[in-house]
């Protein structure tokens, strides 16, 4: 079989990249994927028992100033390599001597936004009004040089498609800087502990990555080899910086106005609405991608779209809403009581986490279709409209910076129908039509709940909790199952048969894999 080189226009056999075995075969992709996702889920539960044990420990100033503190090194981690290490996984063939050339340019980028990181440290701690953070930024600014040595190793295994080497590094890396991080905090570090974990996380990794990629540079730097990668990463590195901004810049707003206190119940409220994301909206926009890009016709892509639209918001939108619900008993339960100004904060933004996983799902279809452009536009809009929601709800302190990010969210929802409705052939009916199971076992989950509430009010707050997920989960399975329990059981069985096994390539599991994102979460490993 051949592939046609995206450099030079002619076919030549495809080759593995030097130095790891590729197995190719769908079989062993899907068993790496499926290392991945159970990697993930272990990560998950890792953080379930890591965070409480450190906000119980440590409490949401420290979280706060970590909170701040990360935002501004990740921002500039998105930088490290120029987004060149994306561009290298869509060379058919690079030669060592590319390899090397991007290799020494995303080291010396990263040198260099280390260098700024720390040049910005004390100007930042000023205007924050936080000395501590100064000497945080500084300790904290390694991690933009190990990263941006990884840019080509990571590029290696995602081109092997070896994803169970990036499972198996990102579990081990975590646990080990978990173990760190718990110990010093125990032992009395303070806001140390969290900067020792994310240092050692991302020393351990990547001494992990460089040994089974086994890439070793040569001393070349010849920026013509280079030059006809600069186009993609640069719309790629704009999209992937426009997005984290956008995520990042509600931390940094609450932050810097109601000081890092706020901003430390708002990062864990923010954490906690990550989880669904994490578990279900992820391998859906992976396999939502996939199925797109390689459809046969435009039905194929459709019908799946439908089917995954439909499951999406069957899941999520409970999901959320019984977050929201709990809020008041499980911020102190999971947290402890230092953290009870968290609760108001997650209820307001679970509205705004679920819009923001739907928009995943439509930005996932649209890239499927080839629409990156788009996808930029509609992540730059919403990165500008919930920043603008919370710079406006924050003067009505932080659970009102979280009302605005969901308003700011809300407001984007007509141009997303719009967005995915156009490319997929789909009437705009066809979209709500897909939802309405989901929202109407959604409502009538929520109508149960706020009528238990004035019957457990005297409970204990773990009462309280159990009898409000038992009540909400037995009406939502009831109406949902009423309403439309034929298509729940037929969109389950379609997007089991049809999960693209054969389409997780390597450029696109470079969007969705965990392990070689650069957002690494600041309150865990």
């Amino acid at each position: 079989m051949t592939r046609r080189s995206r450099t030079q226009g002619t076919e030549r056999p495809s080759e593995a990249p030097e130095g790891v075995t590729l197995g190719r075969a769908s079989g062993h992709v899907l068993f790496g994927t499926v290392l991945l996702s159970a990697a993930s889920i272990s990560k998950l539960v890792l953080q379930l028992v890591l965070i409480p044990i450190l906000a119980h420990m440590l409490g949401p100033s420290i979280f706060g100033l970590m909170s701040v503190a990360m935002s501004f090194v990740l921002l500039a981690n998105m930088l490290s390599d120029g987004g060149m290490g994306a561009a290298l996984v869509r060379e058919e063939h690079p030669d060592r001597n590319l390899e090397s050339t991007v290799y020494w340019l995303s080291v010396l980028i990263g040198i260099g936004l280390a260098a700024l990181v720390c040049l910005m440290a004390w100007p930042l701690s000023i205007l924050y009004a936080q000395p501590g953070l100064t000497l945080v930024l500084c300790a904290l600014s390694p991690i933009l040089i190990i990263s941006a040595n990884l840019s080509v190793a990571n590029a290696h295994i995602v081109r092997s498609q070896r994803f169970d080497l990036f499972a198996a590094g990102d579990f081990g890396c975590s646990v080990v800087s978990a173990a760190v991080g718990i110990t010093m905090a125990y032992h009395g570090f303070g806001i140390w502990s969290l900067v020792a974990q994310q240092l050692l996380l991302w020393t351990t990794k990547a001494a992990w990555v460089s040994s089974v990629s086994r890439f070793r540079p040569r001393f070349v730097l010849q920026l013509k080899l280079a030059r006809p990668l600069f186009r993609f990463s640069a719309n790629n590195l704009a999209a992937n910086v426009a997005d984290f901004a956008g995520k990042s810049a509600p931390v940094l707003i609450v932050g810097g106005l109601l000081g890092v206190n706020a901003a430390g119940h708002y990062s864990m409220a923010y954490q906690l609405t990550r989880i669904a994301d994490m578990v279900v909206s992820n391998p859906i926009n992976l396999a939502t991608f996939s199925a797109v890009a390689v459809a046969a016709n435009r039905h194929a892509a459709s019908s799946f779209v439908m089917t995954a639209l439909r499951i999406l918001v069957l899941v999520l939108a409970p999901l959320f809403c019984g977050l929201a619900l709990t809020a008041d008993p499980l911020a102190p339960i999971l947290l402890g009581q230092r953290w009870l100004g968290t609760a108001p904060t997650l209820a307001a933004l679970a509205p705004g986490a679920f819009l923001m996983c739907v928009y995943g799902f439509v930005t996932a279809a649209l890239l499927g279709k080839g629409w990156s452009g788009r996808v930029f536009k509609l992540t730059l809009l919403t990165g500008s409209a919930t920043s603008l929601g919370t710079g406006i709800g924050v003067h009505y302190g932080v659970a009102g910076a979280a009302i605005g990010f969901s308003l700011g969210a809300l407001a984007l929802s007509p141009l997303y129908v719009l967005s995915l409705a156009r490319p997929m052939h789909l009437p705009i009916s066809s979209l709500f039509s897909a939802t309405i199971t989901g929202f109407v076992a959604t409502a009538a989950m929520a109508s149960a709940v706020l009528l238990l509430r004035p019957w457990i009010a005297e409970l204990p707050a773990i009462q309280r909790l159990v009898a409000t997920m038992i009540v909400g989960a037995i009406t939502f399975a009831a109406v949902a199952f009423s309403v439309g329990g034929k298509q729940i059981r037929n969109d389950i069985e379609s997007l089991r048969r049809r999960f693209p096994e054969e389409s997780l390539s390597a450029p696109a599991m470079w969007r969705f894999l965990p392990p070689t994102t650069k957002t690494q979460n600041p309150l865990s490993g």
